[in-house]
């Protein structure tokens, strides 16, 4: 089955920042106003096509080629520094790997080096995961000040609402590692679509009138399930961070009710001390 050929549905829902003039970017602005464009979870897909790679995974959006990678939006400051690392992975040669708790330095030579379009979708990968293991070592330290400030605060009409803005980065986090968890189970589901992201073997075949064998894609399935079990290993600990902040918010809730149910038993004995003392005046006015 060949892949099909790029085409514009494919450009639909990446964002094309150098397209249009000055009118349309003014029109387009103007409906970012009406718009949840800052809140919405981005696509994810890794789309192989003819003769490119389209990618839109985290906040990386690419058309890679078997010798060139086109990333959109590298006019905003983060997408430029993300892309200069992903170059800069490209190029390395050598690097260290953890296996089985050893580090494990390898210098790969240039014979042996995968072709650049399976190098620039694992960096474009490797850099998402990156930045998630560090979005997840922030967020650590950010919810045990948050458990020991509520714990103090406990009754305060603040403590409860403190939890809320944290609860909901976490959740909007976690959909975003759910949906990368899902691009990379898709893509391991087809093996068509894996063989398809040879772009260099697949036009070598070609060239001699052959096909690539099936199992031609079990480095690119070892390189997915790798970094499907790295965002595995990140997905287990928001959850972890979410059940803490969870739990938190329960026992806040309980506290305040159990401090509400002394008011009002406390507004009980009150009533029924008024009450008493009421009846004894009023015997005590008909004498």
């Amino acid at each position: 089955k060949r892949a099909p050929a790029t085409n514009a549905r494919d450009f639909f829902s990446m964002s094309l920042t150098s397209l249009g003039d000055a009118a349309s970017r003014k029109r387009r602005a103007m409906m970012s106003q009406y718009s949840t464009v800052n809140n919405k979870i981005h696509p994810w897909f890794i789309l192989p096509r003819e003769t490119e790679i389209i990618m839109s995974f985290g906040c990386v959006r690419a058309i890679i080629s078997q010798h060139s990678a086109l990333i959109f939006d590298a006019h905003k400051p983060t997408i430029k520094q993300q892309a200069i690392r992903i170059a800069e992975g490209v190029q390395k040669r050598d690097h260290f790997t953890l296996h089985d708790g050893q580090i494990i330095y390898r210098h790969e030579s240039k014979q042996k080096r995968p072709h650049f379009e399976i190098r620039m979708v694992e960096e474009i990968i490797r850099e998402v995961c990156t930045m998630y293991n560090r979005r997840i070592r922030l967020y650590e330290p950010i919810v045990n000040s948050l458990m020991d400030r509520v714990t103090n605060e406990v009754f305060s009409p603040s403590g409860l609402h403190k939890l809320v803005p944290v609860k909901d980065s976490l959740q909007h986090f976690e959909m975003n590692v759910k949906g990368a968890i899902h691009c990379i189970t898709d893509l391991l589901s087809n093996d068509e679509d894996m063989l398809d992201l040879l772009l260099t073997e697949k036009s070598a075949a070609k060239s001699k009138n052959q096909e690539l064998h099936i199992k031609a894609h079990e480095n690119v399935e070892l390189l997915l399930e790798e970094y499907g079990r790295q965002l595995n290993s990140i997905l287990l600990e928001i959850a972890y961070l979410l059940q803490r902040v969870q739990s938190k918010q329960d026992m806040v809730a309980l506290s305040l009710d159990a401090y509400r149910n002394r008011m009002i038993r406390m507004n009980l004995y009150l009533s029924m001390g008024g009450i008493s003392l009421a009846f004894g005046t009023a015997v005590a006015g008909f004498f």
